[in-house]
């Protein structure tokens, strides 16, 4: 049976190292460019097939992976003039792997099934490193039909968990982020109580990762590399999963104190 034909917009960090795999395990890779050409430059010798445009990528895909930032970049590439979406066959499947709101994902997925298209949101855990390693968590939200569909394409960049309905893959998602944002947020703080006694932080973080403390983000310190206030990324998700909670009546005062504390530390 011949591998599906996988489209791809979002060649940055995450993208293009998901694109060699995919490409070195035999699979059709096609993507537009849009800032950024060096994975086009790279990737193309490996049998990348660059095209002009989201709708000309929609067209060529019988799996479409957009991993943009936000929705309003989702909708730019797969609902815009040159969106994607309108271009793609009945019978083929958008996964989106941005991080964004399981309603978002729940809204777009209805849209496209009037057009026999498959929507399912697949955000990633495991940062460039997983995804060169082929070792990401692909939290998936959908029809277990349509995920079995994708899957053997999906194993190659890693672990598959079906997480339930569309949209459960970004409450996952946005649990999983909380989670390990609001530990370095703490550690932060706890570093810096425990350089100001006067005790070596090497010392501290070995000791630490031999105890109950211990944590992914400890053990991978810095994670994420940023020193005091958050960038946009982190503010993003943790007001995502604040909007899931709020839509749920689910008060989260500690998610809510440290985005107050990562907002108000800039500058």
């Amino acid at each position: 049976m011949p591998k599906l034909t996988i489209g791809m917009l979002g060649l940055g960090a995450m993208g293009a190292p998901m694109a060699e795999r995919l490409l070195d395990a035999g699979y059709p890779v096609v993507s537009a460019p849009h800032r950024n050409r060096e994975p086009f430059d790279r990737l193309g010798p490996k049998g990348l097939h660059e095209v002009d445009g989201p709708a000309a990528v929609g067209a060529a895909s019988d799996l479409l992976c957009s991993l943009v930032f936000d929705e309003a970049q989702n909708d730019a590439v797969l609902r815009g003039p040159d969106g994607a979406l309108a271009a793609m066959r009945p019978g083929s499947t958008v996964l989106l792997m941005s991080t964004i709101s399981p309603g978002y994902c729940r809204d777009l997925a209805a849209e496209a099934r009037k057009r026999d298209i498959q929507v399912l949101d697949c955000p990633l855990s495991g940062q460039p490193a997983g995804a060169e390693a082929g070792t990401l968590t692909l939290m998936l939200g959908g029809p277990e039909e349509a995920i079995a569909n994708a899957r053997e394409s999906l194993a190659v960049l890693g672990t598959v968990a079906h997480c339930g309905e569309v949209g459960a893959g970004q409450v996952m998602k946005l649990a999983n982020n909380a989670m390990a944002i609001g530990t370095w947020a703490m550690l932060m703080e706890v570093r810096d109580m425990v350089a100001a006694t006067g005790m070596d932080l090497e010392r501290f973080m070995a000791i630490l990762n031999q105890s109950t403390g211990r944590s992914f983000v400890s053990e991978h310190f810095p994670f994420p590399p940023v020193r005091v206030s958050f960038p946009a990324m982190p503010r993003k998700d943790l007001a995502l999963c604040l909007d899931v909670g709020r839509d749920r009546s689910v008060e989260m005062p500690i998610v809510e104190g440290i985005l107050r504390a990562g907002t108000s530390s800039e500058g």
